[in-house]
């Protein structure tokens, strides 16, 4: 039966992302030569030239450098005698398959590259012999085929591959320390053992890098091997302590016939195998775990790019393993040889944790409980505070939801069997506390949002590096959304308690909008008072009115002094708006008229008292505080209680009326 080379190659599914595969697939043949002709030197030698087209650039980082173009694969193995030859071209041929070789190797060679050059020079009884040839990407598949004696009297096999294809190039490093590292990965378990020959890579500048002396100098410990079973079939981790900057992650690498098929980061299953571990001596370093058995060797694809694991376990299979059992029992294992590390970086990590809750959020101290423990060991080590922030927020919202299934388990139960069941009772005592540490933590939330608030107020009434101080719209936005009403702002947007926290409650705010656009009164004018508050009557008032008061809150820039003639000052500014208010036509919820004049009106000024602020106030006959931050004054006329207050005390009693919650969360206050 004969095999068409064409169609051969084009059956053959390897991932353009894979293109170093026909390079381990010649490196294995190469060792096999070396292990085949039983001598002591094996030695490989791999040439690369690159693109010189694309101009040489000579770099360590793959971005700098030209692509690659042509590998040559130089060993001092047995060499292409008669019987490797013929092996050569049967298609999946058993000859090596007690190595567990599936014989279609050499068709990644052309799945690669546009073609392979062959040139041995081998032993053939006593006399030496050299055999050359080209295999190509046609049907017979081989070209220039010729057998002559050898000049030179000792065993060296090159294999060159040629023009490297497109598709597979964009993924092709360029780096040759890169390709290094790849190469060891895949070979990772000859070295390992000792058995590797000599090998060393060369670049077109002359650079060159053995692959032995990276393994050595980077695996700093012996290798340890731990045994498991699953579902009956033996396995073997093959744990190595890997010293490298360029390698940042632990990882696990499954096995077949001694190469790597398949690489994972160890922190998909658990999330502190994330970062690097120290030693005793300050040496950071990685786990690398290689894992291999029958069962890998039997299970791995032709292309050796992947292994045929049952999707999900199948009681009609019950021998077969699953990918995520496999997953779990590995990392166990890698478990049990970096513990001593994993429990120094764990305590770090909860350290961090503390000091971040104390510190900076303490709506999440709840899960600092024992209980929580677990869920806390999850989060990775080494975060920043916004990515911690993050972490905490989805454990957060992973107890809320567990806390709502609950609470719908137990109100599921009948009354008089819940009283009666100790399991319930139970449930329900947990349900109870996980509402109080959860009610809390909503609580230390939002105190810890009025702790910014404040503390961002206290910053914009200091001096900025401009040399300015912040502008009143910016103090504006601090308290409440500009150029809006309360329809199209969020509570948690509103900051009104600085001021007051009674602001907070009521039917209708303006926010530096012009008057004419105000839904509740009708008038052209265009004045834009900072803040206009509707309030709501309460229960006890015997108003008729949807209204029981309006205020108005002005803003002015910290530390402004001059308010020239021109300019109207901030009382006559106030007065001017509660008279266009009341001129305006205001209407109720059913559009009914309503007689302004009759509710009352509040005015805060909120400024810092410079001397022309007291001059302000001291010429419309203001009443000065007791503690000198502020005056009042109710303008008979105008039917308007008005105060002004000085920004350093509107801040220092909002700490005050809060004081109470930060110290019972302990929050600790600038």
């Amino acid at each position: 039966m004969q095999v068409d080379i064409v169609g051969r190659i084009g059956n053959l599914q390897l991932p353009v992302t894979q293109p170093l595969i026909p390079l381990f697939e010649c490196l294995v043949n190469s060792i096999e030569a070396i292990e085949e002709a039983k001598i002591a030197n094996g030695q490989i030698d791999v040439y690369f030239e690159r693109d010189t087209a694309q101009g040489i650039v000579i770099g360590t980082e793959d971005g700098a450098l030209s692509s690659i173009r042509d590998v040559t694969i130089v060993d001092n193995g047995v060499g292409f005698d008669d019987g490797n030859f013929r092996a050569f071209f049967l298609s999946d041929s058993t000859r090596k398959a007690n190595r567990g070789n599936k014989g279609i190797g050499r068709f990644t060679w052309l799945k690669v590259f546009t073609k392979a050059n062959v040139d041995s020079t081998y032993l053939d009884g006593d006399v030496w012999t050299c055999r050359a040839f080209a295999f190509v990407n046609t049907t017979d598949g081989v070209e220039s085929e010729s057998v002559t004696l050898a000049k030179i009297k000792e065993s060296k096999t090159a294999v060159t591959l040629t023009s490297l294809l497109s598709e597979y190039e964009k993924h092709f490093p360029k780096s040759l320390d890169t390709i290094a590292r790849k190469m060891i990965d895949h070979l990772l378990i000859y070295f390992v053992s000792g058995s590797c020959p000599k090998i060393v890579l060369h670049d077109t500048n002359g650079q060159f890098l053995s692959l032995n002396k990276i393994f050595a100098d980077e695996a700093t410990e012996r290798a340890q091997d731990i045994k498991f079973e699953i579902r009956g079939h033996q396995l073997k981790a093959t744990i190595l302590r890997y010293q490298s900057s360029s390698v940042k992650t632990h990882t696990i690498s499954y096995c077949a016939n001694k190469r790597e098929v398949l690489n994972w980061k160890a922190s998909k299953v658990d999330t502190n195998l994330t970062a690097r571990f120290t030693d005793s001596e300050g040496h950071q370093f990685v786990f690398r775990t290689y894992v291999s058995g029958p069962y890998l060797d039997e299970k791995v694809n032709s292309e050796r790019t992947n292994f045929m694991f049952l999707p999900e376990a199948d009681l009609a299979f019950p021998e077969e393993m699953t990918r995520e059992e496999l997953d779990a029992r590995v990392v166990d294992a890698l478990r049990q040889v970096a513990q001593p590390y994993m429990a120094a970086l764990k305590q770090e990590k909860r350290q961090a944790i503390e000091t971040f809750v104390q510190t900076k959020a303490p709506q999440f101290r709840f899960q600092l409980l024992e209980r929580y423990r677990e869920r806390l060991d999850q989060i990775p080590p080494n975060l920043s505070d916004d990515q911690l922030d993050i972490e905490m927020y989805k454990t957060q919202r992973d107890i809320e939801v567990e806390h709502r299934q609950r609470a719908s388990e137990i109100k599921a139960v009948p009354l008089e069997s819940a009283l009666g069941n100790s399991e319930y009772k139970s449930l329900y005592e947990q349900y109870i506390d996980e509402e109080n540490e959860l009610g809390k933590a909503a609580l230390a939330k939002y105190v810890v949002h009025r702790r910014t608030i404040l503390e961002m107020l206290e910053s914009a009434l200091k001096i900025q590096e401009s040399g300015a101080y912040a502008r009143e719209d910016f103090v504006h936005g601090l308290i409440y959304p500009m150029r809006v009403n309360s329809k199209e702002v969020e509570f948690s947007r509103q900051n009104l308690w600085v001021v007051d926290e009674r602001l907070a409650y009521h039917t209708y705010l303006a926010s530096d909008l012009p008057l004419a656009k105000l839904k509740i009164i009708h008038t052209e004018e265009r004045d834009e008072p900072d803040v206009v508050v509707f309030n709501t009557p309460r229960a006890f008032t015997e108003t008729k009115s949807p209204y029981q008061s309006v205020v108005i809150v002005e803003f002015k820039r910290p530390e402004r002094n001059e308010y020239p003639q021109k300019d109207e000052n901030p009382v006559d500014q106030v007065l001017r708006y509660v008279r266009k208010i009341k001129e305006g036509q205001a209407k109720d919820k059913d559009q009914c008229t309503i007689n302004v004049g009759a509710i009352p009106f509040y005015a805060y000024i909120l400024c810092s008292l410079t001397p022309r602020i007291r001059a302000i106030a001291e010429s419309h006959d203001f009443v000065k505080t007791p503690d000198n931050e502020g005056y009042f004054k109710y303008h008979q006329n105008a039917g308007c209680y008005i105060e002004i207050i000085s920004f350093d005390k509107v801040l220092n009693d909002a700490k005050k009326r809060n004081r109470a919650f930060f110290e019972h969360l302990q929050i600790p206050m600038t």
